[in-house]
Order: C-alpha cells, then structure tokens, then sequence
C-alpha cells in the first residue's frame, strides 16, 4: 500500500501521522500517542530515543538530551558523558527511530516522507536541518514549515472555501511562528511575511514554572548541583514536575506538588492565575508577532475567516483567550492541536505519494534532500579544536515589518501579577534617524529582552525569569546583594565556560542609527572577584555574525567592591564584524574561568561613545 508519512520533529515531543486510501491518521510512537523528543547516549555508543531514552535517563541524567533542535546549527557540540553529538546527528536518531517504528507498523516503508520545520528559521537553520534526513539516510525527504502543515490539516478538515484567509498561530515546545494563508484549489498560498519567535514556547513556560518554584522555596531548587549525581536525578525529577504541573494546568485550577529535595519532600500549591501572571508577558509577545504578520500581508484582523491554533502550548487555556481578545476573529483549536502539524505533513506526503512525479501543494515550500556526504558534524566527526569553541547565538533575522518598528525601543515596564484583564505591557518607539535609549535590563528584563546563561551543561541556555536565577555546574545568577541596585549577581566557578547574555526573543533588529550615533553598549558593574583568566564582551546577531571584546584587562582594572558604570562603544563591535542591521544579543559575558560581578542598568545609550569616560576601542584588544 502507498502511504504518506509526516513528521513534526519537535522541540519537546515528536509524532507521526500517515495518509493513505483510507484517510489520514496519527502513529502510536510509543506509551502514547507522541513520544518525548530525547536521546540517551548509552555506554556502548547506541543512541536510544523517545520513552526508553526518557526511562534510563532518569537515573543517569548526564546522558539524556533534551531540547536539542534549539541548537540546531550551534557549531558547539553536544557533550554527554563524554562523547560530542551534533545537534543534527540527535535529531537523525530520532527520525531513523521514528520511520523504521513506523514501516513495521504500516508493513513496509513509506512512498514518501515529509519533515516540518518553524517558520522562523532562516537559510542557515535550513541549511542544518536538511542535513538531518540525509544523516538518517532518508535522503528523499522533503520539508514543509510547521504552519503550512497545520493550514494544510485545517483545510482537509473544515473545507476552506476558494479564497478564505487564515492565520495559523504555531505554539509550540520551543519556538512560535504565525503565517498568513489563503485557501486555493491546489493548496495554500502565503501571504506576507511569515514571523515568528525562536526562543519561546512550552520549554520556557517550564523554566518560569521551575523558577516560581524555586523561589517559593527559597532557593532551594537552585542550590541543588547539578554535577552531583544524586542531586542531579532530584533535580530532573523536579523539572519533570513542573513540566506535568504546567499540562496539569490547563485542566484543573490548581495543583499540589511533592517536591523531592535531599532535605525532604516540601509540599507546594499552584494556581492557574498564578502560572497565567508568569508567562503572561510572553503570550502578549506572540500576539504582538501575529499582528505584525497580519500587517506584513497588508491585512487587517477583520479580514480573517479564523485564527487556527497549533501546537502543544496552545491548550493553555490563556492561550485562547488572550488571542481572542486581541483579534476578536474566531480562533479554532483541535481536539488535539499538538497532532496538527503531523497530520498535515502527512497530508502534504500523501499527495506527493499518489502524484508522479511528486508535486507538493502549490505554496508549501519544500526542500528535495542532496545525497551527497558533506555536511554536519556526526558524533564522531567532530574536533577537539570544534568542541572547545562556545557557541554563536542562532537567531533568524526578524521579518521585514518588524525592523520597521523596532530601530529604537525605550524602556518598557515588565509586569507581574495583576488581574485577568490587566493591561499589557508597552514598547515604545522612537524615530531610526533620532534613536532613543535601548534598555536592556533594568533591575528585571525589559520586554521583548530575556536574560539568559550558558555553559555545557545547556548551551541552549536557560532563562533566569522572575527569580533572577539560574545555575548551571560553570556559572550561577542570583539577584544582587544590598548595595548593587537589584543586579544579576553573577558567578563563574573555573569549571568550564559560560556565559550571561541578553537577547531579543523576537529576532534580530536593525541598530544601524546606533552606531551613527555614536551609541556605546552602557552597564553599571561591581566586581567582587576579578576575573582570573580570558574574559570576552560580545554582540552577536545571527550566525556567523558576532563580535567579542578582549574585556580581562578592563574587568581587573575596576575597583572592588564598588560600581563601576562601563561604555564600550558600539564601534568596536562592528570593527570586529558585527552586522548593526541585525543584532539580537544585545550584551554578553563569556569566561572559561573564576569570576565573579553583579551587572546592572545595562543598555544602549546614543552619545555615549563621545563620554570622555568611555572605553577605547584600542584598550579592548
């Protein structure tokens, strides 16, 4: 029998749905419907996926990886327990695993598979990913974005009329994209520029969980060592709480959990409003993306037949509602919206299964695989010299119609807590030829601005959110001590790299006015400890583009112990070849050694560069 195969290959969790004569269904892939995106490196080199990899993992925490299709193009690999993958390799596995799940399901392979893949992501992430069918030796594959594949579902299902527009509004594990589609009689045609946010989804509505729970406990979450074996299963048992509290959510009012501390169980209560009041910014930040998607299409809300959400994350209940509020069109939501995806790649595989030769869907963009051999680094093709490099911050260039808006953005107030109706927070703008103070962070982060660490232990990076911290076995934050104006009070313990940094969840922007302005990069610092070996200031935008400051010297100059208010200006990160007209890190530290400093009121100030108190460019070298 010919059949389709679509695959969502997702951040959190993967699925598979097949279309043949007899419609179109989803694929048991393991104890449910859909299986945990995961792989475990066993001892003996095997690559194992989905719920076993989940189930040994338990107990040996250092050889499971999670959320690996973020670093999808990071030339850093990743480490477990001593053996370095590229991203792509893992992701391979789990498509390998996947298809041969699937054939002896079916009873013998499939006539066509099709790949999807965020909308969001620009040539260099597709550049990788295509490299992940051709590592499975699935070199026929074809890819479609993660929204094309829910619009083409949604058409199947409810019969789109010749014309009608919708917005597909993608929210998934790791990232969120919307595009603007219009039904046609071969397919979806789109409209506009498709948007989207790398960073955001399902994962970062965990880490605020965790963090709320964490600092309901006073810390007692971040003071665990994740290098300790035992502590490290209570910490990813914690996790894996916070991750069922979260679906737990949008069901029940409230949960009670049972946290497992080496101290002790410590019993928790959490409500829906208070997990609505903390991802509330972020939801605001996707409806933000969706309207200037709406716009891109020269488009107004009223002109859309429905808003169709996708994705696992849309069944949060604020999710709806927040989208509704905004649009006022109605918004469909499956029974299933995490199976979406899959069943219309499935769709989309389908009608190049029976078609010959193979021809997709007019306007679902597809890629035909090479079968050649170049490509990304497998595990073990991957240098000593490749490891020891930290990674490039992989953002996509943000849509047209979003520079538009943000060559200049003011401070903005992050709120926390109030009532269902409270009002969203603003950005305001100011004109690209008179550019206006950049905050960054400011005693919190600054809307659309997240902090963030990294090192080896996630390179992915964790956020700190609304408690100010986060540790990772190389560096640590904690909110800042009496006296350093609510700071990150940051800490590199000399056990391999890391890195704080600020970024744009939204993308990159065009800062070139800044650097006619003659703008510096301003933050306040106390340095507690300096640093004891090289330590770098970089900008970075979408790779390859970054730049980094020689910044060991400047660190060891500062008095201890007092705050230190720092200007580098801009100028020196583009003579280091930064591209202005698409940054997205705003601000990063990175060191391989000790060193310990609160930072505080970081921004981009225009005339700062002139302050006779500014760094030279030559004393960054």
């Amino acid at each position: 029998m010919r059949y389709g195969l679509g695959i969502d290959l997702g951040t959190t969790f993967t699925a598979a749905a097949v279309a043949g004569e007899s419609g179109t269904r989803m694929v048991s892939l393991g104890d449910g419907v859909i299986t945990p995106s995961v792989v475990y490196a066993a001892a003996e080199g095997a690559l194992i996926t989905g719920d076993v990899a989940e189930a040994v993992g338990r107990s040996d925490p250092a050889r499971l990886a999670r959320g690996h299709k973020r670093r999808l193009g990071d030339p850093t690999p990743l480490v477990l327990s001593g053996a370095a993958y590229s991203p792509a390799a893992l992701l391979a596995a789990q498509l390998r695993d996947v298809v041969a799940f699937v054939s002896a399901q079916e009873g013998g392979a499939p006539s066509s598979v099709v790949l999807t893949c965020p909308a969001v992501w620009g040539p260099y992430r597709r550049e990788h990913f295509d490299e992940v069918p051709r590592l499975a030796d699935l070199p026929g594959a074809r890819i479609v974005t993660e929204p094309e594949a829910a619009a083409t579902h949604y058409s199947v299902e409810r019969r789109l009329g010749e014309g009608e527009l919708v917005a597909v509004y993608d929210l998934g594990g790791g990232t969120f994209d919307t595009t603007i589609l219009r039904a046609r009689a071969g397919g979806m045609e789109i409209l506009g520029t498709p948007e989207g946010i790398e960073r955001l989804g399902g994962m970062d509505f965990d880490e605020a969980l965790l963090a709320h729970v964490d600092a309901r406990l006073d810390g007692a979450v971040s003071a665990l060592d994740p290098a300790d074996p035992e502590t490290a299963v209570a910490l990813a048992a914690i996790r894996a709480l916070c991750v069922r509290a979260k679906e737990d959510l949008s069901v029940e009012p409230d949960v009670t959990l049972r946290i497992p501390l080496p101290s002790g169980e410590r019993e928790l209560l959490v409500t829906r409003l208070e997990f609505n009041d903390m991802i509330r910014p972020s939801v605001a930040l996707t409806t933000e993306a969706l309207h200037r998607t709406i716009s891109s299409a020269g488009l107004k809300p009223d002109d859309l037949a429905a808003v169709l959400l996708a994705g696992g994350s849309s069944r949060i209940p604020l999710v709806p509602q927040m989208v509704s509020a905004a649009f006022g069109r109605p918004v469909r939501v499956g029974l299933h919206p995490k199976f979406t995806v899959a069943l219309g790649a499935a769709a989309v595989a389908r009608q190049v299964a029976t078609s010959a030769p193979p021809t997709p869907p007019s306007g679902l963009a597809t890629t035909a695989l090479p079968a050649g051999s170049s490509g990304a680094p497998g595990p073990s093709g991957v240098s000593g010299a490749s490891r020891a490099r930290k990674p490039k911050w992989l953002v996509p260039a943000a849509a047209a119609a979003a520079v538009l808006l943000v060559a200049a953005v003011t401070t903005v107030a992050l709120t926390s807590g109030g009532d269902e109706g409270g009002a969203a927070p603003t950005v305001a703008a100011g004109s690209p030829n008179s550019p206006t103070e950049v905050k960054v962070y400011d005693k919190q982060d600054v809307i659309p601005f997240k902090s963030i660490i990294g090192s080896e232990d996630n390179w992915a990076g964790t956020q700190l959110g609304v408690a100010h911290a986060a540790t990772q076995t190389a560096i640590s934050v904690e909110p800042g001590k009496a006296g350093t104006e609510d700071g990150l009070h940051t800490t590199w313990t000399g056990k391999g790299p890391g890195q704080l940094y600020f970024q744009d969840v939204r993308g990159g922007r065009d800062m070139s006015a800044y650097v006619d302005a003659k703008s510096a990069l301003v933050f306040d610092v106390v340095v507690n400890k300096a640093p004891a070996v090289r330590t770098t200031i970089g900008v970075h935008c979408e790779y390859p583009c970054a730049a980094e400051v020689e910044a060991t010297t400047l660190f060891q100059g500062l008095p201890v112990g007092t705050k230190s208010t720092v200007r580098i200006p801009v100028s020196c990160f583009t003579e280091k070849g930064l591209d202005p007209k698409n940054v997205n890190t705003f601000f990063l530290v990175y060191t391989a050694g000790v060193f310990d400093a609160t930072f505080a009121n970081v921004r981009w100030t225009p005339g700062a560069a002139e302050d006779p108190a500014a760094t030279s460019c030559s004393d960054l070298t």
